[in-house]
């Protein structure tokens, strides 16, 4: 969601609710004067933020949720003393050789934007010739992220780096996304590398990020790939809604020349690696 510069209606209604309360009519009608707006998009988009506990609606007042004002505010502070203490993404080029820092998260959610956001630095920060390779037991971010993940990839790819995936799992939705990944940019393989489930890591030059699901979400997880064959509306969704599980998951980053070396030789095997060393 980008509130400094909405292009979403869910995300137009959110800012037009900023100063407070408003009659649903008047909502409607404050959204037609910068677009067309039909009656039946603005209370599509309307059952949406209530289901995400965006806003609220009480006798034809829609106002934003105070709760998730809240937890919007406690998200915004935790990454506030986080960079201003120097310990955060940005504080991550500074480590030392063999240093590390490590992160918990109360939702997946969470974690997926902070991992996101620091591997962003770290891949602007790198050489284009350093690949990004990274193990999920199941890339199902790729299905269940899908906005923010494709961008994450197509930030990758735009600046000449290879964005190499290697998955755990053997499963029809495992395979079923291979197709998206048949450039030389892009690739893909299965093959199992790491017997804990929970495990996801991520390998940048030096750089490594190690995370950790809660088995919780893991053993979810797996059932829908066990149960599913093909990527439909519902698989999509019930892979969407892991994130907001309230689970605690854990992030690793380290700069470890020797360590990530290793890793990078266990996941290039199965690639074409542009200048692989």
């Amino acid at each position: 969601m980008s509130l400094l510069d909405p292009k979403s209606l869910d995300e137009k209604m959110i800012l037009l609710l900023k100063n407070g309360g408003l009659n649903t009519q008047d909502s409607l009608i404050q959204l037609r004067k910068s677009e067309a707006v039909t009656k039946q998009g603005f209370y599509a988009a309307l059952r949406r933020l209530k289901a995400e506990d965006c806003v609220v609606v009480q006798k034809r007042t829609v106002s934003l949720n105070t709760t998730w004002i809240q937890k919007m505010r406690n998200l915004i502070l935790g990454m506030e003393r986080v960079y201003t203490d120097d310990t955060g993404a940005i504080g991550i080029l500074s480590l030392a050789d063999k240093e590390s820092i490590s992160y918990s998260f109360a939702t997946i959610q969470q974690l997926d934007a902070f991992w996101g956001h620091a591997q962003n630095i770290i891949v602007h920060a790198t050489p284009a010739s350093d690949a990004v390779y990274t193990y999920d037991p199941h890339y199902w971010f790729y299905i269940g992220r899908k906005d923010t993940e494709h961008a994450l990839i197509d930030e990758v790819t735009s600046l000449g780096k290879q964005f190499l995936m290697t998955v755990g799992g053997n499963t029809a939705l495992d395979k079923v996304i291979r197709p998206d990944f048949n450039t030389e940019l892009r690739q893909y393989h299965i093959e199992r590398l790491f017997e804990d489930e929970t495990y996801y890591v991520v390998v940048m030059g030096d750089f490594i990020f190690e995370t950790r699901l809660d088995p919780k979400a893991t053993e979810l997880i797996e059932e829908i790939y066990q149960r599913n064959t093909e990527i439909t509306g519902i698989v999509a969704q019930m892979l969407a809604q892991i994130p907001k599980m309230r689970v605690r998951s854990k992030l690793k980053i380290s700069r470890n020349r020797t360590c990530a070396k290793k890793l990078r030789s266990k996941m290039a095997k199965n690639f074409f690696v542009k200048g692989f060393k």
